[in-house]
């Protein structure tokens, strides 16, 4: 095969997946879940006690480096999407490249949730901060059930997530669970031995890598059928 086939086999077949995943209910039950996931992490910012797990590697990195956090985001996005390909390389869809352009759609949703969330007060006592975090959780848990499910393009975090659920068999809320405190061990060990502290991670962090995926799975129990129902008579 060619240069030039190949490279019409590839258009060819994002084009196709494109295709087979565009309706109005899909998309917006997708974007409906970034912009819960956004509202949940506008919240937990808020708390002060700590970024988001997946937020958490590169925070710490743009901490030390003084590189701006979007292009240290980016960078660690683009890593995630290499990832995925050591994981699965036969089933890494050309698709999921286009999980670059997802990255900054859902940057625009965080600018978008700030906006929304601007009228919240900034808390002062522990306790009230602890139910940010507590509220910020169920915001994040429902948005990444969502979207996730809408099986559209997920981030970058997620889809190495979904990668190794489906390469493994694992359900994807343990999943869930591994990578958030994976990300955090890593972030914590980057401060840590560039800085002899903790930067960006807190109490917060770790409430979230913990119970985000916890969450998820009485949702999934409850609304995924219905979820899934909803999005198929769609494309119908």
């Amino acid at each position: 095969m060619n240069a030039n086939s190949e490279k019409q086999t590839f258009k060819t077949r994002l084009k196709s997946e494109i295709l087979d995943k565009l309706s109005i209910r899909r998309i917006v039950t997708y974007c409906l879940g970034f912009f819960l996931i956004a509202i949940g992490i506008s919240i937990s910012a808020k708390s002060s006690l700590g970024v988001s797990p997946v937020n958490s590697v590169p925070y710490t990195v743009s901490l030390l480096t003084g590189f701006e956090q979007g292009l240290c985001t980016t960078a660690f996005f683009l890593i995630l999407i290499f990832v995925q390909f050591l994981i699965s390389p036969k089933n890494f869809s050309p698709f999921s490249f286009l999980q670059i352009i997802c990255s900054f759609v859902f940057g625009w949703f965080v600018t978008l949730a700030n906006i929304c969330t601007a009228f919240i007060p900034t808390p002062e006592s522990y306790i009230i901060k602890m139910i940010y975090i507590i509220i910020s959780l169920f915001f994040v848990a429902v948005g990444v059930f969502l979207y996730v499910n809408s099986d559209f393009l997920p981030l970058p975090s997620e889809g190495v997530m979904l990668t190794f659920s489906k390469r493994t068999n694992i359900p994807f809320h343990i999943c869930k669970i591994g990578f958030d405190c994976s990300v955090v061990v890593i972030a914590a060990l980057i401060s840590l031995i560039a800085r002899g502290e903790l930067l960006g991670v807190r109490e917060g962090t770790v409430i979230a890598a913990v119970f985000v995926g916890i969450i998820i799975k009485p949702i999934s129990k409850s609304f995924l059928v219905k979820l899934k129902k909803f999005l198929r008579d769609a494309s119908k």
